[in-house]
């Protein structure tokens, strides 16, 4: 299995290049402690995932309103933030009931909001359409792939969806899915999934059984599984180098993975560390700190 993750890692990544037998592995620069970048506190109420849109070079926050991420009353918003750290709009488009993964495909921006997905125009911050998901439970994140195609994590359900053309329809569903969170694609060849757990409390939301991050190739049914790591995973995403970055909600930690699916502790912050991202151009890994009321930037190079 350990080989079969490092060849399935290899190909998603392949784009940040290979090392011959002689290069020793690339030392990762990271200080002992986090280098803080800047904190976004204004206007930001329990944050829950962020994406950077490159073409405005701006940040786009959800923010869940009343901290329930199950409510249906459409009192939540999408905050937009610069790379500076400054709020340029903090109610940048409202009327959502509680946003959680996003996604960006040309000039729209799709959002999962609990029991839809809502398509926004991201030039003018205008809700065009929703998409109801019928049987959902708890949707919660979402990616696109090369060829315009959305997918659709439903934590409660174990069903992710794709979403093509604005049509829904199950990609994968089943017990095994470990309740699906967070999702990242290289694009054309695998979905990598990291899962909060099984059996889970529905007041502490702790699973029994804790989550797994696991890779799907798109064409076959070989998957692959990052050893000797567990948690109630939340968010992922890759930096430059093709390394993930991936957040436990619960204990607050963060995990490096390198491309040959090693495993590494790096950082822990509060509880509620949620659907993180990574500004590559930057090198920056940006945090929602959902129970903080505030949206972190970390420097990693």
């Amino acid at each position: 299995m350990k080989h079969l993750l490092l060849a399935l890692l290899i190909t998603v990544y392949g784009c940040a290049g290979t090392k011959t037998k002689k290069e020793k592995p690339q030392a990762l620069s990271l200080p002992a402690q986090p280098k803080l970048a800047f904190t976004v506190t204004e206007g930001i109420l329990h944050p829950e995932s962020v994406i950077y849109d490159s073409e405005d070079r701006s940040i786009i926050v959800t923010n869940l309103a009343s901290g329930n991420p199950l409510e249906k009353k459409t009192i939540s918003y999408l905050s937009k933030v610069g790379l500076d750290g400054k709020v340029q709009k903090s109610k940048w488009v409202t009327g959502l009931k509680a946003p959680k993964g996003m996604a960006i495909l040309e000039d729209h921006l799709y959002v999962s909001d609990v029991d839809r997905v809502v398509k926004i125009d991201r030039k003018k911050g205008r809700i065009l359409k929703t998409i109801p998901v019928k049987d959902a439970k708890f949707l919660n994140d979402l990616v696109a792939d090369a060829d315009g195609n959305l997918y659709l994590s439903d934590m409660f359900a174990n069903v992710i969806y794709r979403i093509e053309d604005d049509k829904l329809s199950v990609w994968k569903s089943g017990p095994e899915l470990n309740s699906p969170n967070g999702l990242y694609t290289d694009g054309k060849e695998h979905l990598i999934c990291a899962s909060w757990g099984s059996d889970i409390d529905s007041k502490t939301f702790i699973a029994k059984v804790p989550g797994t991050i696991v890779s799907y190739p798109f064409k076959d049914s070989k998957t692959a599984t990052v050893e000797n790591t567990s948690g109630h995973f939340d968010g992922i995403a890759a930096d430059k180098r093709g390394h993930l970055w991936v957040s436990d909600w619960i204990s607050g930690d963060i995990y490096e993975v390198t491309k040959s699916g090693k495993a590494t502790k790096r950082f822990n912050f509060s509880q509620g560390t949620a659907d993180l991202t990574v500004v590559k151009d930057q090198g920056l890994l940006l945090i929602p700190q959902m129970n903080q009321n505030k949206v972190i930037a970390i420097q990693l190079d």
